[in-house]
């Protein structure tokens, strides 16, 4: 009999620890996404910062090459070349323009979920859902983002085959 009355004693807390589809979302939980979205910020002006940084320095030393070849400065040429070369290389192995463009991304999503909570469009479980989508994306950083759905993208339906037409997305 004790363990009924235990179980029916946590039976009737939880309803209260669970959120439900009219619980609004907490300040506390607006914080949260508010801290996400500095979070990605931060990351953006790096990414983005370096972006620029590699494609400016790639253009004016594309510019240079060009200016030792009318010197008739080979070697000059053939270094800066080199360069330009490495600075590609960097591009292609550090894709800062990507991750800038991912967090921006983020950063426009987190916004749009505290607007729409805080408007009253969305309840606490979905915002809560929301967010943990957001952040799985944030830390798997994936160049997609989030479609500021709490799912994950339904993936395209494969062909039906004509012998089975009972066949279909699910």
């Amino acid at each position: 009999m004790a363990t009924a009355g235990t179980i029916q004693k946590s039976d009737s807390s939880s309803p209260k620890d669970t959120a439900t589809q009219s619980d609004p979302p907490s300040e506390k939980l607006i914080d949260e996404i508010q801290e996400f979205g500095r979070d990605c910020q931060k990351r953006y002006n790096f990414n983005n910062r370096w972006d620029i940084v590699l494609s400016v320095l790639g253009l004016l030393l594309s510019i240079a090459v060009v200016g030792a070849g009318f010197l008739k400065a080979p070697e000059i040429s053939a270094v800066l070349g080199a360069i330009v070369g490495a600075v590609l290389t960097a591009q292609k192995a550090f894709p800062f323009g990507q991750r800038a463009s991912f967090y921006r991304l983020l950063i426009g999503q987190s916004a749009n979920l505290i607007t729409r909570a805080n408007q009253g469009l969305l309840d606490k479980k979905h915002t809560v859902d929301t967010l943990t989508s957001l952040r799985m994306d944030f830390a798997q950083q994936l160049p997609r983002g989030s479609n500021s759905e709490p799912k994950d993208p339904t993936p395209p339906a494969a062909p039906v085959d004509s012998a089975d037409q009972t066949a279909g997305p699910k």
